[in-house]
Formats: structure tokens, sequence, C-alpha cells
């Protein structure tokens, strides 16, 4: 009951801060909005939710990115930005999938009441999707931070990176509330 309590608390808690970097906060805000609707919340499912809605995003980018590079009219500074942040993204799709098991180790933990073993897989969980972050930012602040690099690519691009960390994000705020939460008492 208590963990529930938690759940219920970790989606009424979410604010609509968190999409205020979205490329697109009125469905950012939705989708909180319809998160808070529900009577039950699983935060083991809602992390695979967002994990898997940023592994698709993920995946969509990476495809457009690929096919700017190698049809793209770009210039020599966006193919290289479009190459080192297809690095960086080959890197946050692997991370995501590593999560996603992460959180199937940490559901089965927590079914035999393995507190040890949750705490471990949780702190994965953390570092991974932490490290996507890491991969995202350096896309963000090294590869399209060039100068002279402006225009249709760099803003279609930043803007769907900016979404891929807003998911990443939420996945680690709500792999951390229950901890902070528990400790409000």
């Amino acid at each position: 009951m208590i963990f529930w309590l938690v759940t219920t608390n970790l989606v009424s808690a979410l604010t609509d801060d968190i999409c205020k970097d979205s490329s697109n906060p009125v469905a950012c805000k939705k989708t909180i909005e319809r998160l808070k609707k529900e009577k039950e919340i699983d935060p083991n499912n809602t992390i695979r939710k967002i994990i898997n809605f940023g592994l698709q995003r993920s995946l969509i980018l990476k495809a457009n990115m690929t096919e700017w590079a190698l049809h793209g009219n770009l210039w020599a500074n966006e193919l290289a930005a479009i190459k080192g942040c297809l690095d960086a993204i080959d890197v946050t799709v692997d991370d995501l999938r590593k999560t996603l098991k992460e959180v199937d180790d940490l559901e089965s933990a927590q079914r035999a009441q393995d507190v040890r073993e949750s705490m471990f897989h949780s702190g994965n969980i953390k570092t991974w999707l932490q490290n996507a972050i890491n991969a995202l930012q350096s896309c963000q602040d090294d590869d399209f931070a060039m100068p002279g690099l402006e225009g249709v690519v760099k803003q279609d691009a930043l803007k769907r990176v900016a979404d891929l960390m807003i998911a990443t994000q939420l996945a680690i705020w709500t792999v951390e509330y229950p901890i902070r939460g528990s400790n409000r008492r």
C-alpha cells in the first residue's frame, strides 16, 4: 500500500516544467495529465513506456540523420555535426536497451523482495539513463555547437534531441522519486 501511495505521488508531483524544453510542450503536458488520471500506477511499467518512447524516437532520429548524411545537401560542418551526433544516438539506443533489461531485472528482484538486488538494478538503470543523457548532451553542446552551424538541420535535430533528453530525464526521475518520497516522512 505504501509503495502504491508513493508511486501515485510520483505522477501527481509531475509538473509542466519538465515540458518547457519539449518541441511540443502541449503534447508533453497532455501525456503527464493522462498519467495523472490513471488509477493505479506501476512505476516499472511507466519507466518501460518512457524508455520505449525514447528508444523509438532515438531510432527515428538515427534513421533521419543517416538519411541526411547520405543524401542531404549538407555543408561540411553540418555533415560533421550529424556524424558526431549519430555516434551519440548509437550510445543512447544501446543504453536505453540496457535500461529495459535492467527494469525487467529490477521487477524480478522486487517480486522476490530482495532489497539489495533491487537497489543494484535501480542504480544500473540510473547509470544507463544518465549515460544516455550525457551522450545526448554532447550532441547538443559539442556537435551542434560548432561555429557557423545554423539552419533547418540544426533546428530539427536539436528539437528531437531535446525531446529524447526530456524522456530520459523523466525516466530517471521516475526511478528516483519513490526513494525521495520515502525520505519525506
